[in-house]
């Protein structure tokens, strides 16, 4: 998830509003600071003043909430008013740190809830529309990104599928089918997209 900091820089009294990825480290110095934590690269944000600590505080998620964590400095950190080491953050937050105030804003990006997919929908959850090949498509319906869909002609996927319909017999007065464990252990080993690529869905 992004954050957005807002705070006025205490020296050239410039309104800073960047919008970064988390873990986000703020300090002094910018080489003091991370360039990594737990793998991901870290967001450096850097405030000149004498209060504030080379490496002063991370700003990080754990266990699903978005955390600060002072990094055992002298002056602290200060959230609404209150001195902590550490803390969890939330929308319209304020840090003190030093002579700084930053308030955090929680960036909530919009996702795309189309339901995507032919045998097995999932959602397309992108947030960019760029290059998407869901978005800019001109069809209606999901089923028409699969070409020869319901078509049962030679050369068909839907043929093929048609042609193998007996391979499992269908009792209508019960609605039993019957797929062995066997079956059910084979399509254990194959995810959604290779069963769907293998049936020459997608």
């Amino acid at each position: 998830m992004q954050i957005q900091l807002t705070w006025i820089d205490p020296n050239t009294e410039e309104c800073r509003e960047p919008l970064l990825e988390t873990p986000v480290a703020i300090g002094r110095n910018f080489q003091q600071m991370p360039q990594e934590s737990n793998g991901e690269r870290v967001s450096r944000v850097v405030i000149q003043d004498d209060l504030v600590a080379d490496y002063h505080a991370l700003i990080d998620w754990q266990n699903q909430e978005l955390m600060i964590i002072d990094q055992n400095t002298n002056s602290g950190v200060t959230i609404n008013g209150l001195q902590v080491s550490n803390r969890s953050l939330k929308d319209g937050d304020r840090i003190q740190i030093g002579s700084c105030e930053i308030v955090v804003n929680l960036v909530v990006a919009n996702v795309c809830d189309r339901m995507v997919g032919f045998l097995f929908k999932r959602r397309c959850d992108r947030t960019d529309q760029t290059d998407c090949l869901y978005c800019h498509q001109l069809y209606e319906e999901d089923y028409a990104f699969y070409t020869g869909y319901g078509n049962y002609r030679p050369g068909y996927w839907g043929n093929n599928y048609y042609d193998n319909r007996d391979c499992y017999f269908y009792d209508s007065n019960t609605g039993s089918v019957n797929f062995t464990e066997a079956d059910s252990v084979s399509l254990e080993h194959e995810s959604d997209a290779d069963f769907e690529s293998n049936m020459g869905a997608s």
